[in-house]
Parts: C-alpha cells; structure tokens; sequence
C-alpha cells in the first residue's frame, strides 16, 4: 500500500505537469543541487526489492524537482539490477523511466500488457492516458481517464480529465470546471496541490485568464524546477520579464530555464542575452552532434531565439512526431510562422482539425501563414 500511495503521487506530480522538465535537460557542471549520494552504488546488489522500489520512487520525485539527470541515472540503474523484474510495481517503474527517455513504444506496450491481467490498475491507466494525450489521441487517452472510477482516484481522474479537454476545448467550456475544482483544492495534499496548480496555471497562460493564474500560483508554493517553469510561463505570457527572471536565475542549469531566460532578457534588451545565448549555444550544439532525442524541444526553442529557422523547423518536425503537448505545438508553430513555412503550418492546421486541439493564438496566426499568397 505505501508504494502505491507513494507512485500514485510521483505519477502525478512528474508525469502529468504541463511544464513537464526533464531532469536531463540540465549540466551537472553548473548545478549546485546535484546530490553526491549514490544509491545505485550502496543498494544495487541489496537484497530487499520493495526498499529498492523506495529508493527507486523517491529517486524520481527529486530527480524532476531539482532537475537532476544523475538520479534519474541511478533510478535507471537501480532497477536493472531488480531480483524480481516482473513484479507490477517495478514494471511500472521501468515504463516510467522509459518515458522519461521518450521510449513511449516501449512504455505503452508493458502498460498496455499490465492492464490486460490487471485492468483497474490506477498507475497504468493513468501514465497510459497521459502517453495518449502526449501524442495527441486525446479519446483514447480520455477513455482511460473515465476508466478511474474509484473513490479514492477520483482526483486523479478529475485531473486527468481537465487536461485532456484543456487540449480541444475553449476556455468558456472549461470555466466552470475550474471554478469546481479550485474551490477543492483546499483539501487537497501538498503534492496534489502542485498537480492541480500546475495544471490550471497551465490553462490560464494558454488562455490568458488573469483570475485562474491569480488563483493557482499560491497552489505551486514548492519552490522546484516544474513549479518555477510553470510560474516563468506566466509570467512571460504577462510580459513581467524581470519576475521571470527572478525565479529562473536559480536553475540556469537547466536547458529549459536558460531558454526562458534568453527569451525574457532578450524582450528587456539585456545585453547579457547574448552571453547566455552563446552558453546554451553551446549545449544544443552538443545534443546536436550527439543526435540527442530527448532533448529536441529544447533544440527548436533555442534555434527559435536564435532566429535559425529552417534547422529549427527540421528538428521541431522531429519532436512534433514523438510527443504533441501544448508546448511542443507552440514552437513548432512559432517557427512556422517566423520561418513563413506554409508546409509546417498546414501540417499543424491540419492535425488541429482532425484531433479538435485549439489554441487561442497560434490558430489563427497559421492560418494568415497559409493564406499569404
């Protein structure tokens, strides 16, 4: 029961964010938060599988708070050396770490054995719909989301459930939703406020609603690398730049923040912009060589800020046919529409339609791409 209380909270407070940060995206050189204990050294030939899926657990949890790829490691290595690899709890770890490298194939084939001999597993159906709703099967992935029935999920189904019609609805039909479920959120834990929180605050930087944004940032009072992204967000939606930055600067090691931050000093005319940009210059070319898959949203952010946008359309087309979150769709979508690519803008324009994703901005701003003779 204490491990599945336990994945039940790391599933959501990792899997489901919307300012989902890999914790592989950071460079160990410049973070001060990487710890120096090894577990996967100290446990690997231990005895007890349920403490190594302890450890494995709350690996994970720190490894996407602090933006820590050496846990993430460690996680990885703890559970190969498993004494008993088919056990549900260590599959379900294994499918996790496996979409945190976006090996989604592989992750979605064991859920998807799991849920054959155990269909009411609530860790399955939950990253098995979040897979779905990454890739844009938004039924497929709402249909798992009713299957969590049960009393004691039905915040997680209700969760499950926003995001999912976050993706193909307008905010007047997601309103009163929201409204619901902030007046909830008082009874909910620390970790589920963080999910709710980040979820709506989410909701309110697509949709630009002051209210809901005023409302879900007391939600994120955490101060970790998901909650701080979610936050800069807003922020730079608001064109508040220097709040931006004020809660970046403490993660910089971290390709998503620097991006952020670029992005943020950039709009202020900071002459320091271009010394970062030169730093994360620096790493996208490593990924680059390195043919990195992990990190290709990244990739497309900086080689939007960095005005390439033709190599930046090549690697945002690569992403965009391994997940499709918001984010994903938006720079994509932004260097269509810099880089005047009518190929780019119908390929989105097109997915739209056939999925029903909507997006406030970037719709109708594809459309003049495309209609431009």
């Amino acid at each position: 029961m204490y491990i599945h209380q336990v994945t039940i909270i790391i599933m959501t407070s990792l899997y489901f964010s919307p300012a989902y940060a890999h914790p592989k995206h950071q460079h160990t050189h410049n973070n001060t938060k990487v710890t120096s204990t090894n577990y996967s050294k100290q446990l690997k030939n231990h005895q007890d599988d349920e403490l190594r899926k302890q450890i494995v657990n709350l690996l994970l949890e720190k490894s996407y708070a602090q933006g820590d790829g050496e846990l993430l490691v460690q996680a990885e290595d703890l559970i190969r050396a498993s004494h008993n690899p088919l056990d549900i709890e260590n599959r379900l770890l294994q499918t996790r770490i496996a979409q945190a490298n976006h090996d989604f194939d592989e992750a979605e084939e064991t859920l998807q054995h799991i849920l054959k001999s155990n269909p009411k597993n609530s860790n399955a159906i939950l990253q098995l719909a979040n897979i779905y709703r990454l890739q844009g099967k938004f039924s497929d992935s709402l249909a798992l989301c009713h299957q969590l029935n049960d009393k004691d999920v039905e915040w997680y189904q209700a969760g499950c459930v926003l995001q999912v019609d976050a993706m193909t609805s307008s905010f007047s039909d997601l309103k009163a939703k929201t409204d619901e479920i902030l007046q909830s959120t008082i009874r909910l834990s620390k970790n589920d406020k963080q999910w709710m929180g980040n979820i709506l605050l989410e909701i309110a930087t697509r949709f630009n609603d002051q209210n809901l944004a005023q409302k879900s940032i007391p939600l994120l009072s955490v101060n970790n690398l998901p909650n701080t992204l979610a936050k800069s967000n807003w922020y730079i939606s608001q064109k508040q730049y220097l709040s931006a930055l004020n809660i970046l600067k403490e993660y910089r090691y971290h390709d998503g923040a620097l991006y952020r931050i670029i992005l943020s000093k950039q709009k202020i005319s900071d002459p320091s912009a271009q010394k970062d940009l030169n730093e994360l210059t620096q790493r996208v070319e490593k990924l680059l060589k390195d043919k990195d898959h992990i990190h290709l949203r990244e990739q497309a952010q900086y080689l939007w800020i960095a005005k390439k946008y033709n190599e930046g359309l090549k690697i945002a087309e690569q992403n965009w046919d391994m997940q499709r979150e918001s984010e994903d769709f938006e720079v994509y979508a932004a260097l269509a529409i810099d880089g005047n690519s009518k190929n780019s803008a119908e390929k989105l324009l097109n997915w739209s339609k056939k999925t029903g994703y909507r997006h406030p901005i970037y719709i109708q701003k594809l459309k003049a791409v495309l209609n431009q003779l």
